[in-house]
């Protein structure tokens, strides 16, 4: 109930805060209907996308706060697909007990994942969390190959308690929480000194150096809890897919993330979330105009013949025109629209 609350606490008494309030009370209203308006593939899909938000949210921490490029989110995912399917299939732990571990496991990750950022960062960094990427996806790799084989794992169904987490509509409650959760906490971080910090070193290190804040500390700190996030966005991502095999958690996959926080507005968590929704949905929804065209049409044939690469061609052409023309992605744009609705109402 906190967090629902959360979304109503503006200052009405602006413009700018109604604008807020109705544009969280519009986005509240989706989320409500959107269980009774979609059908079980499509409410999955959303869902998928939620799994998304909350990774994109972690990599907007540390690239977006503190400007620390990493490529190794895929990797970390898998760090909690694969923890997930150790502890549920192999130790037959429960739910909660195996995302609890994934959180710890993965922050431990990235606290050795981030040592390489207090000696380098910008292109440098990204190389050295790539090699991250490699390391963990062979040794994942190795493990499958040499414990079931190429089929992968299979999870059982999640449970809380007595409460099965067996449908569409379910899961889709259950991350809507954890994705509105962990918003919250990223939003209270970065209003927080750690939030303050960050952005400073990110702006000017050696400004923040000279007020006393210790850089390695503050980068560490970043790196743990955004590898925290991710390593459970993995394994939800393993439980809500019940199947895990290391095709998943490729490279193009880091790649994904990296675009949805360009594509949402680098440095926003709300941007980050609609970056995710935007990158995780666009697939189907290209697939679907597709289909729309005549069956006889050329052009259909050749789109539906290179959709992956036509979608790689969107993400590259977006991610260019966003870091060029609107480096605040759809965020700013958001806030843009909203701006210029409030304008329109005190001129008429």
């Amino acid at each position: 109930m906190t967090t629902v609350r959360t979304l109503f606490n503006t200052a009405a008494t602006t413009s700018e805060g109604r604008g807020l309030a109705l544009r969280r009370v519009a986005i509240l209203a989706l989320v409500c209907v959107l269980p009774i308006a979609l059908r079980d593939y499509q409410l999955s899909l959303v869902t998928t996308a939620l799994i998304a938000a909350l990774g994109a949210l972690a990599l907007t921490l540390v690239t977006g706060f503190v400007g620390l490029v990493t490529a190794g989110n895929s990797a970390l995912l898998a760090l909690g697909a694969y923890g997930a399917a150790i502890g549920a299939v192999q130790l037959e732990l429960p739910f909660l007990v195996v995302l609890v571990g994934s959180v710890l496991v993965g922050a431990a990750v990235g606290l050795l994942a981030g040592l390489p950022a207090l000696r380098v960062s910008g292109i440098y960094l990204a190389i050295a969390t790539l090699a991250l990427h490699f390391i963990l996806i062979f040794v994942f790799n190795e493990y499958q190959t040499r414990a079931v084989g190429s089929a992968g794992f299979f999870l059982p169904t999640a449970s809380i308690g007595g409460l099965t987490i067996d449908t569409a509509v379910k899961w889709y409650v259950v991350l809507v929480v954890v994705v509105l959760a962990t918003w919250r906490l990223v939003e209270n971080l970065k209003k927080s000194k750690f939030g303050r910090a960050w952005m400073l070193i990110r702006d000017t290190p050696l400004a923040a150096a000279s007020q006393g804040i210790s850089l390695p500390a503050y980068k560490l700190a970043a790196f743990v809890v955004s590898s925290a996030i991710i390593s459970m966005s993995g394994t939800f991502l393993a439980y809500f897919q019940q199947a895990v095999y290391i095709e998943n958690f490729t490279l193009e996959l880091a790649i994904q993330y990296i675009a949805m926080i360009i594509i949402g507005g680098m440095g926003s968590s709300g941007g980050a979330i609609a970056g995710a929704c935007f990158v995780v949905l666009l697939p189907p929804m290209l697939s679907r105009a597709i289909a729309l065209l005549p069956s006889d049409a050329v052009v259909a044939g050749f789109l539906q013949q290179n959709l992956g690469d036509f979608q790689l061609i969107i993400y590259g052409t977006l991610v260019v025109v966003f870091l060029i023309w609107r480096p605040d992605g759809l965020a700013g744009l958001g806030r843009r629209l909203a701006a210029l609705r409030v304008r329109s109402g005190k001129g008429a």
